[in-house]
């Protein structure tokens, strides 16, 4: 059985260091990626890992599979920010992640909600029900992250779309995630799925307002509990 901690069974590690082959120069639309089992080898994450992150990656429509044949690259990935700067796992560094996510999100949801295609509404509400059927929250923080990637895909901003992506690999830094999960078991909060699907309702609607104010609650909600979980290490460090 993994350890918990162990960084190689996270799927967002696996996620990230596939987007990063697929973006390499010798990757081409149709290129056929080795087999999982060499895949997890070769990026040093778990196999499971790997499928997860192909299943999402099949999803935005950047790979795509044929039973017997194997996975191939399809259209060529966004574009990628820079290798993001380490930030250090600290409570401060948890609220400057959320606090960024709240000072874009909800502008990144009003322009969606103008702009975003039925395909990218169909993959949105996806991943909401992947969410909700997630087996373990490493699955439900993957899909939860392919969700809020989906919306900002929708902006059809490269620019704003890199810089979610900044602050997207920030926030699954392996120390931030290690807060971010130690908070969420600490005060038994999981992924809100009804703020979610308010989200879609928003964005279904073409609703920018509304689509805004419900990524808005969305985030701040988070903001109030790691904001607490803050204030609580502040506390126990100070006695």
């Amino acid at each position: 059985m993994q350890d918990r901690h162990d960084q190689t069974a996270y799927s967002s590690l696996a996620l990230e260091r596939v987007r990063a082959l697929l973006s390499s120069p010798d990757m081409q639309r149709g290129t056929r990626l080795p087999p999982e089992r060499e895949l997890a080898e070769t990026l040093g994450v778990g196999r499971r890992a790997v499928r997860r992150a192909l299943e999402v990656l099949e999803a935005e429509g950047l790979v795509w599979r044929r039973q017997g044949a194997g996975t191939f690259a399809g259209a060529p990935p966004g574009p990628r920010s820079a290798h993001p700067l380490h930030l250090p796992a600290t409570p401060s560094t948890l609220l400057h992640v959320i606090e960024s996510r709240l000072a874009l999100e909800p502008s990144l949801a009003r322009m969606a909600a103008a702009r975003a295609t039925p395909d990218i509404l169909r993959r949105i509400a996806v991943c909401i029900e992947r969410i909700e059927a997630a087996p373990d929250v490493d699955a439900a923080d993957l899909w939860d992250s392919a969700l809020h990637r989906e919306i900002a895909q929708a902006t059809g901003n490269p620019l704003l779309l890199a810089l979610f992506d900044r602050i997207n690999a920030w926030r699954h830094d392996a120390g931030i995630r290690q807060l971010r999960m130690r908070t969420r078991a600490r005060t038994g909060t999981g992924h809100a799925q009804d703020d979610h699907r308010r989200i879609l309702a928003a964005l279904q609607a073409g609703d920018g307002a509304a689509a805004a104010g419900a990524m808005r609650d969305h985030l701040t909600e988070l903001h109030a509990i790691f904001l607490r979980y803050s204030q609580e290490e502040l506390t126990a460090d100070d006695g």
